[in-house]
């Protein structure tokens, strides 16, 4: 391609710290415009081995100069788009423990070729499927010699990764998590405290003292040399702060943050529905084996499954195995559920597991909602009606609205005409009068076309449509 694009004919990002490369997204492609100044930096990062190593280690998201031109930038690279772009907030505590330990094994390969890694914060690692990579070109500096053994990035690495594993390590469920969602939710004082309690027995004032030089010891030390001399250089006792920071330095390198991480690695949550499938076995379920089938021989042009409250993942894994689709996003808004699909499809090609409550979504304002990010031929939720509708008072059109929001193709669904019946015929609780077959029916019928319903069972009813054309 010779044709040169105009910066205004590209999107990019409304706010980037990048010193490197300015970020650009053209049409269905990712690129980036490498800045002068670090145009010979670039080149030899692309040509010493350091890039390959990574992408074959699948650290690093797939690089390589690109054959577009773009006004203003001599050199151009282009990344691998990640079909399915997703969060931290949306990881279970193993794959954010994972994405940590990437984020090590990258600043490793990195050291061997004199770069670090730099702006380290959790939203650098993406979950392409099951595999997650470290995304940020511009993240890449050459090694200070001045910094000893620091780790410029360990600050980054502590707040971002190390501080909610810590909150799941200690039970924190909500925390752990929504720390990604607001930012600030949980301050390096508060983990400091948590961590450190017998700082609060001399009292407010003396904790915060201990505290406030703790954490300055901790940021001055693991800085690059550079960044406190422009930011202190003229300070009269800047002498003084480089002969701390030297004494303290090497306490704060890839090494010590590894150490970190293995003290954290077990998470001690509790979860409601985390045994929920504990006993199930699809292949020897005949209501699990009608949902495949129809899967396989009615939605034969589908490739791509989004699950709905997947629980364990297990009927996930066996569409999978049993269908033609070859992709499953399996969500559930259990943590502990969601860890064991991860668990069961570790760098799966074929599964990204999430956390998602879908009629309760989270984000942040800077980032987009997932059904901007990730759709799937087949939108599925099994059993999961009866509770919605019943117990918390979500609409039939909300959930409706979800589903079709996700989906490009197809939906399937299950209707539990006894509400929450737990088994025991003697003993069905009440529904509202409203609550029918007929009129769930009727309200599926507005938002899909209708192509198929199906008693399985005495609590369940199969509904399977397709999105109406606008």
């Amino acid at each position: 391609m010779n044709e040169v694009l105009k910066r205004e004919e590209l999107k990019t990002l409304e706010i980037s710290i990048d010193q490197v490369c300015t970020l650009f997204f053209y049409k269905n492609r990712v690129i980036r415009g490498v800045h002068k100044q670090y145009l010979e930096q670039v080149k030899e990062m692309m040509s010493n081995g350091m890039l390959d190593e990574l992408i074959s280690k699948k650290l690093f998201v797939n690089t390589w100069i690109s054959d577009l031109k773009v006004e203003g930038f001599d050199l151009v690279i282009e990344h691998e788009k990640i079909q399915y772009w997703n969060y931290p907030y949306e990881w279970s505590f193993t794959m954010l423990q994972d994405a940590a330990q990437t984020v090590i094994d990258c600043n490793k390969v990195a050291n061997k070729y004199g770069y670090e890694l730099f702006d380290v914060h959790a939203f650098n690692v993406v979950y392409n499927m099951s595999q997650p990579v470290y995304v940020d070109f511009g993240s890449f500096f050459k090694i200070d010699q001045r910094n000893g053994k620091a780790w410029s990035g360990y600050n980054n690495f502590y707040n971002s990764f190390y501080m909610p594993l810590y909150l799941y390590n200690k039970g924190f469920s909500d925390l752990s998590n929504s720390i990604y969602l607001h930012y600030g939710l949980f301050s390096d004082k508060d983990l400091f405290l948590l961590r450190n309690k017998f700082a609060t027995l001399f009292g407010n004032k003396i904790a915060s003292l201990i505290f406030k030089l703790s954490n300055s010891k901790r940021r001055l030390a693991a800085a690059r040399y550079t960044r406190v001399i422009e930011k202190y250089g003229k300070h009269k006792h800047i002498n003084k702060l480089l002969k701390f920071k030297k004494i303290f330095q090497n306490n704060y390198s890839v090494s010590n943050a590894a150490k970190l991480l293995k003290g954290v690695s077990k998470s001690h949550i509790d979860s409601y529905w985390k045994d929920y499938h504990n006993d199930k076995n699809p292949s020897q379920d005949a209501r699990f084996l009608r949902i495949a089938e129809v899967i396989k021989k009615d939605l034969s042009d589908s490739n791509s499954l989004i699950e709905l409250a997947s629980n364990q993942g297990k009927f996930a894994n066996y569409v999978l195995e049993q269908t033609q689709i070859t992709q499953i996003i399996a969500t559930d808004y259990d943590k502990n559920a969601l860890d064991q699909i991860y668990l069961n499809n570790r760098s799966s090609d074929q599964v990204l597991p999430l956390l998602y409550d879908f009629v309760r979504p989270n984000n942040r304002t800077n980032t987009k909602v997932i059904s901007d990010r990730i759709n799937a031929d087949v939108v599925m939720a099994l059993a999961v009606t009866h509770h919605l509708i019943l117990t918390q008072d979500i609409t039939l059109d909300h959930i409706f609205n979800v589903l079709k929001s996700l989906s490009t193709k197809y939906v399937v669904i299950e209707f539990m005409p006894l509400g929450l019946y737990s088994g025991d015929m003697n003993n069905i609780p009440a529904v509202p009068d409203y609550y029918t077959l007929e009129w769930f029916k009727t309200t599926f019928s507005e938002y899909f076309d209708y192509m198929l319903d199906e008693k399985l069972d005495v609590n369940r009813h199969l509904f399977v449509g397709s999105i109406k054309e606008q």
